[in-house]
């Protein structure tokens, strides 16, 4: 079994990501806050001196987000038609 360190959950943090994305682009779905916290945590190195439970936390935690936002895309985030069909109405 690997050890869990904060270059591996960060490798796993990277690739979820992109995956997400991915999903996003190919359900036509508008991305949320949380991808771009996801793309905020992804710039901090997993070498950077913080304590490794807290970076190790914080992209597991992340990467169960996006998992549950993958599974749950059509009730959470808005198809892209549905902005421009809110602006027509008004």
């Amino acid at each position: 079994m690997p050890e869990f360190t904060p270059s591996l959950t960060y490798s796993v943090l990277l690739v979820v990501q992109a995956l997400h994305l991915l999903h996003h682009r190919l359900a036509k779905r508008h991305i949320s806050f949380v991808e771009g916290a996801t793309a905020v945590v992804l710039c901090v190195p997993p070498t950077v001196p913080l304590p490794a439970v807290l970076l190790m936390s914080a992209h597991l935690i992340l990467v169960a987000i996006q998992m549950a936002g993958s599974v749950w895309i059509d009730r959470l985030s808005p198809s892209w038609g549905s902005r421009g069909e809110a602006e027509k109405a008004s």
